[in-house]
């Protein structure tokens, strides 16, 4: 059976420790709704925790995070015309599709199952997309919107005396894995051969360092 056939989740005995779920869930929940702030399109969305009271150094994280504080107060500066222009020249525009799909399915040349994949893991954990974003659940801003979710509720969870943490511990690593790691480093490359100074390259180059950081933090805390 392949990884996309996976029922999700499976904690095929798996277990996590060494984690104050509590204080690492809710500034992971954070950061990952920061990062999906800065990857939306400026012309469908607006920010919901990106902002100028935003102190990234704040965020009570089990790792460094470095760079991203001075690319947010970058992102806050940069005109949102200028914004829209480079978002959309990268990943909205182009006669054969977006020169660098910021849409999991297109990055990947739409292997079988990746959507479904990716449905299955919103409709276990009842992640509802709205309606106007329904289209797209594979696009980064919704994925990593989706992690915020995992992380909101290991943090709710772990506040419950019969919580039920794990399921959503194992499904942060096992989305991450599936469907972050595997193709936002690419991104990076991809957005440096379109644009070499652009922003945008900057801004991924660090979430992608980020991201990896977190993904081999959550490995470290899951034992078979």
């Amino acid at each position: 059976m392949s990884d996309l056939a996976k029922t999700v989740p499976d904690g095929s005995g798996r277990s996590v420790s060494g984690r104050d779920a509590e204080v690492t869930a809710a500034g992971r929940c954070l950061l990952y709704a920061l990062f999906s702030d800065l990857v939306a399109s400026p012309f469908d969305s607006e920010p919901v925790v990106a902002g100028d009271t935003f102190n990234v150094a704040d965020l009570p994280l089990p790792y460094e995070v470095n760079g991203l504080a001075e690319l947010l107060a970058e992102w806050l500066q940069i005109d949102r015309e200028d914004l829209k222009r480079e978002y959309s020249g990268l990943f909205e525009v182009g006669s054969n599709g977006p020169p660098v799909p910021i849409r999991e399915d297109l990055h990947r040349n739409q292997p079988a199952g990746l959507r479904e994949d990716i449905i299955r893991f919103y409709d276990f954990f009842s992640y509802g997309l709205d309606e106007k974003f329904a289209w797209a659940p594979d696009h980064l801003s919704i994925e990593f919107e989706f992690m915020h979710f995992l992380c909101f509720h290991e943090a709710e969870q772990a506040q419950e005396e019969d919580g039920d943490v794990l399921s959503f511990q194992l499904a942060q690593a096992d989305f991450a894995e599936r469907h972050l790691c595997n193709w936002v480093p690419e991104l990076v490359e991809r957005i440096n051969q379109q644009q070499p100074d652009a922003f945008y390259g900057k801004l991924f180059e660090v979430i992608s360092e980020c991201l990896l950081r977190d993904f081999e933090w959550q490995a470290g805390t899951i034992k078979e």
